[in-house]
């Protein structure tokens, strides 16, 4: 496909809205097993990682239909934004900002809608809904040692970008081989973050826009047209969208990669000893993964792959085709 407009390497981060921020980090830290990168307690938000990306999975207590502001006077989130758990974005990693800075202006030749540009301090970012009205972000770093700018409680980050304001640098500054963090004590040990799980109502126009909008890569369709695999470019990672057709559009789940299924096993083992049971359980010839659920009812996949060959749905009820994936 020759007229992508953005063209992302990977799945950064997912973003949530959670109605109690301790409550939830501590749950995503101490049972899910993820490290608590930085924090924002202006914008009632933390940030939570592996290392591979200043953080894999952020979330942002709810809002309560009030306005908030980013540094300089930012309207971060604007009134009547965040007034119930639930996915706030999902956020595409771009190779550097001279890629970003070029899609922004051929979304803007485009007349694609787009909701802001801002500074994170350590990226800029496009944000925009797609057909369905989930938020997407398109970044990419502007720092390469992360840890040196947000790290601990910050004051208020996020600031206005202007694309147009100064000349966009071709470096790629996110890190090639990052040292991957752990919580000894917790019962998973993910390793990164690969793909979240859309459903929609209209398949086809959400791959397609997924595909000439994002720029992601085609790369397989279930026989009966029910579910479409998407990738970026990044090496090492087998798809990071998967979209399922349903009779009503939502987000599914993000989904953390464990480094084998014998560390998914342990995993699961360690959750059932500490009282916790997972929502779903899958092991079968493509992956072996458990689901769990959130505070908020908000669902996160722990897996690692099987085999090499992509899941088929023949004789799969439909409610039960977004866990495969």
């Amino acid at each position: 496909m020759t007229d992508r407009i953005f063209r992302p390497r990977r799945l950064g981060h997912a973003n949530l809205w959670v109605d109690d921020l301790a409550k939830s980090e501590a749950f995503y830290n101490k049972t899910c097993g993820l490290a608590v990168e930085f924090t924002e307690p202006g914008l009632k938000a933390s940030f939570m990682g592996t290392g591979n990306t200043p953080h894999d999975l952020g979330m942002i207590e709810t809002t309560g239909g009030k306005a908030r502001y980013g540094r300089d006077g930012l309207l971060q989130i604007p009134e009547g934004i965040g007034l119930s758990s639930g996915l706030n974005h999902l956020a595409w990693e771009l190779e550097n900002e001279v890629e970003l800075v070029d899609a922004w202006k051929r979304a803007k030749s485009a007349a694609v809608v787009m909701h802001s540009t801002v500074d994170h301090q350590v990226a800029h970012s496009v944000y925009m809904p797609d057909p369905d009205g989930n938020e997407i972000e398109f970044y990419c770093d502007t720092v390469k040692d992360w840890r040196r700018v947000l790290h601990g409680d910050m004051d208020l980050i996020t600031s206005h970008w202007n694309p147009d304001a100064a000349e966009p640098s071709s470096d790629s500054l996110y890190e090639l081989n990052p040292e991957i963090r752990s919580v000894d004590e917790a019962p998973i040990h993910p390793r990164r973050v690969t793909h979240a799980v859309l459903v929609t109502q209209d398949l086809k126009r959400l791959a397609e826009y997924y595909q000439r909008v994002a720029g992601m890569d085609l790369v397989h369709t279930g026989k009966g047209g029910e579910v479409t695999f998407l990738r970026g470019s990044a090496d090492g990672y087998r798809y990071h969208l998967g979209i399922c057709a349903g009779k009503q559009s939502s987000f599914h789940h993000v989904s953390f990669e464990l480094a084998a299924p014998a560390a998914v096993d342990d995993a699961e083992r360690r959750l059932r000893s500490h009282g916790v049971t997972p929502e779903r359980s899958i092991d079968n010839e493509w992956k072996r993964s458990f689901f769990l659920m959130d505070p908020d009812g908000l669902r996160t996949e722990y897996f690692a792959y099987r085999g090499d060959k992509f899941v088929e749905f023949d004789g799969v009820r439909p409610e039960d085709q977004p866990y495969l994936i």
